[in-house]
Parts: structure tokens; sequence; C-alpha cells
């Protein structure tokens, strides 16, 4: 059976008064004696490249609930021409890119645990010397989110940190990406305090995975992941609905993992190196305190005021690793605070810097990839929120207000003060914010595509 999907105008098939009142995206199933025809409606609007990726994900998803089972060849010749007249010629590239980008990343199922999967191959049919490249790079980034996809919807008892860290491993096995595993030794030879004491509670001993891919001699960009594979709170522990989410606390880590592998993938000129605290937030006989204070490399020293507010804890380690293997710009990024929902809601996560020139053009990348990000301040008052009587800061703000903010004013004390530093905070968005276009049940993969942009334009 061969399908030809084809820009809903202008077709002979359908009443001009159906074509004329379409909506962007509407589709509509046509058959003939010889032919079974797809009409998209794609005429031209105030359309992004997002609206696009969500066409091919609806597309994807249209054609799964008609043919699904059945053997299928999918002809995209006419809809590619299509969108090469009516979104602009010079721009087919991108949009031919971004509506397989959706519809690959439409075809997504986490199927590891269910004894009936779905099988969804389908053959596709396009002019080859015109849009084979376009399609080609289209796979490769969806594969890159949709393997942080895998990793953030792995059950945690399968993904502990000594698990991720073997996982990682077989992930760049065959690539130029250098792995190293730090284990137990490592973190106290290293000064990494912080993610031996968060992760000492749980029977799964943390690890540290640093990845370096060095194609060039030219600057020097860190990413930092958090990796806290399931968090219980700690001593502080959790309570209420929705704790099963607490196994995607490792979303940022599966962002820079599933980045990595799209730089490698794209044989990208660049020097990157990622960093990734692996631990496990459990409540344990050895588990730390509230009131520990825990000694960094750097000299400084915090004091637990929460052992729910750990991701910020093993990041500052991560930060700290980064700048002593000589990295110029760090970018991290974590699912670190339920207030950034509060302030963003669900679709999209915060972005902070010490650059403030450069934030709109992060919510340009963000917008560009998919993965959306608003600026949010830096208020430096709000280091006030986090004095302890103790040690040099505490890791629990005094205010319930702007907790994304005195999270990530927490983190800059631990930058130093000619570096320059990208913050995501994506906690909102590891999960979608509706079920729609390319989304689908279960973790985003979100970050992948904004981090590789941000690494591009940090070298540009």
């Amino acid at each position: 059976m061969e399908i030809h999907v084809c820009p809903l105008e202008p077709s002979p098939l359908l009443s001009h008064s159906f074509v004329k009142k379409a909506s962007f995206g509407e589709m509509k199933l046509f058959y003939t004696e010889t032919t079974i025809y797809l009409l998209v409606c794609i005429r031209s609007g105030n359309k992004n490249m997002e609206d696009i990726r969500h066409l091919g994900g609806e597309l994807r998803k249209k054609v799964d609930k008609e043919f699904l089972s059945q053997t299928v060849t999918i002809n995209f010749n006419g809809l590619f021409k299509g969108l090469e007249h009516v979104m602009e010629g010079s721009n087919v590239a991108n949009y031919v890119t971004a509506f397989m980008e959706g519809w690959y990343l439409a075809g997504y199922r986490f199927q590891y645990y269910k004894r009936n999967r779905l099988e969804m191959d389908y053959v596709l049919e396009f002019n080859y010397s015109s849009y084979s490249p376009y399609v080609a790079l289209a796979k490769t980034k969806s594969d890159a989110v949709c393997l942080a996809r895998d990793l953030c919807n792995e059950p945690p008892s399968k993904l502990t940190p000594e698990a991720y860290a073997s996982k990682i491993v077989e992930i760049f096995r065959d690539t130029d990406v250098d792995v190293a595993i730090l284990d137990t030794a490592d973190l106290t030879k290293h000064g990494l305090e912080a993610v031996k004491t968060v992760g000492k509670g749980s029977v799964h001993p943390p690890k540290m995975v640093v990845l370096t891919l060095k194609n060039t001699v030219g600057k020097h960009v860190a990413l930092v992941g958090k990796g806290v594979t399931f968090d219980a709170g700690g001593v502080n522990v959790k309570t209420g609905t929705g704790l099963w989410e607490m196994k995607m606390d490792m979303g940022g880590s599966a962002a820079v993992v599933g980045a990595m592998k799209l730089l490698s993938d794209l044989n990208s000129s660049v020097y990157v190196t990622a960093v990734i605290p692996l631990v496990e937030n459990v409540v344990g006989k050895n588990a730390y305190l509230p009131a520990d204070v825990i000694s960094y490399a750097n000299g400084m020293h915090v004091e637990v005021g929460n052992t729910d507010a750990e991701g910020r804890l093993i990041l500052a380690d991560g930060i700290l690793y980064a700048q002593d293997v000589g990295a110029e710009t760090i970018i991290d990024i974590a699912t670190l605070t339920g207030s950034i929902g509060q302030a963003l809601g669900l679709k999209t996560a915060g972005v902070f810097t010490n650059n403030e020139k450069d934030l709109w053009t992060y919510k340009e990348i963000g917008e560009e990839t998919g993965d959306h990000v608003w600026p949010m301040p830096l208020i430096e008052d709000y280091k006030a929120y986090l004095h302890s009587d103790y040690a040099d800061l505490n890791n629990r703000s005094a205010s319930k207000y702007g907790g994304s903010i005195t999270a990530a004013i927490f983190l800059q004390q631990f930058i130093k003060r000619h570096m320059k530093w990208v913050h995501i905070d994506m906690a909102n968005t590891v999960l979608p914010w509706k079920v729609y276009g390319y989304h689908v049940e279960g973790a985003t993969g979100f970050g992948v595509r904004l981090l590789t942009k941000l690494i591009e334009k940090e070298l540009e």
C-alpha cells in the first residue's frame, strides 16, 4: 500500500469550499481506485519551525491511527515540494528537516517492558537527490532526543548510578567521545565531597561521568547535567502523588548525554566537556542529614538546610570540576526547582546567565529548537536568603518565594568571576505539558537540541 502525502491546496480531489476553509495542519484522506492520498493544509502564514515539527508529528499519528500494522509506503515528494513552494524555497532545508524531525519524534514509544509491542516502521519515499540530506539530519537529531527520552523513561532500579554510567560507556563506545568514570576513590581525590555526601544514603554508590569531545583546539565549553537517578528527598522525604516522576530527576543529565551524542554524530567542530554527577537521593543508614556541612574543593562550606535540595549541591561539584579542567563557558541544566514551574508553567524552562545581554538570544534559540526557555533574573540581594550561621552558605532558602532564583544564586557562588555561565532550570519540562504534535506519552527529551544550538552559538 502506498500513500501519497500532498498539499491540500491546490487539489482537484476535494471541493473548493472545503479547501478554502481548511486551517493549517488539517488533514483529509482521499481514496481513488488506484491511489490513497493524504492531503494536508500547509498554506502560509505566521508559522515557525516548531509549527512544522508539530505538523510532522500530527501526520505521523494520523498514519499510525489509520494504517497501523499494515505494510505502507509513504511518498513525501508532493508535500516536500509544497513546503518548498508555500514556505519559501530558500528555507526548504529547514522546513523539510523540521517536518521529518516531528515525524520521527512522534513515532517514539518506550516499549522495552511491554510484552506486546507496536511496530510502526514505514517505507519512506522522496526525491533522494533533493531531500535526502535533510531527512538524514532529522533522523540524527530525533535519535539523540529519543536517547534522552529512553534514559528518562527507564525505571530507577534499572538506571542506578552505576548502571547509568555503564550505559553511557556503551552509548559512546564507537564514537569520538572519550568517557571517564569517577568512582568513590576518584571523587575523594578531586574533592567532590557533595556528590559523595548526597549519594551515601543509597546502596548504589555515586559516580561522576566525564565526557570529552575534542574536534577542535578552539574555545572549551562545558556542560553540567544533574543526574539524580531517583529523588526521594533524602531525610526530608518527599510525600504526595506523582512520586514516580522522580525517576526523571536526571533529565538534565539525559539532555547532556543526548547533546553530546548529537554533536558527535554531526561531527561538530567543538571542544566540549560534559560533567555528569550521578547519585540516588534516598534514606539509608548512612544518609546525610540536615545541619551537615559539606566542604567544597574551592574552600566553600555549605550547611545542609534541606536534603531535598540536593541538585544544587551536586551541580556545584560539577561546576567546580568543569572549571578545573579548563572550560571557558559553563552551561548547566537540571530539573532543579518546582518553583520554576510556578513561575513559567509546564511548557517553558527558565534560563539564567551572568551575561544578561544574551538572554533574549537564548529565548530565540529555544523557539527555533522547540526547547522553549524564558529569561530569568539573577537578583544578587537574594543571596541573603542563603545565609547560614554555621557555614558560608545554606542550600535552603529562608524565603518561600523566588525558589528558582535563589537556587541559581547558590550555583553562581561557585562560578569564577571571569567565567561565562548559563543555567537552565528545566524541572517543569521533562514531561510534555500536553501530548500533541510530536510529543508522546513519557519524557520529552527536553534540552538536547537546545544545548547543541547553545554550544554552536558559543563557538560562532
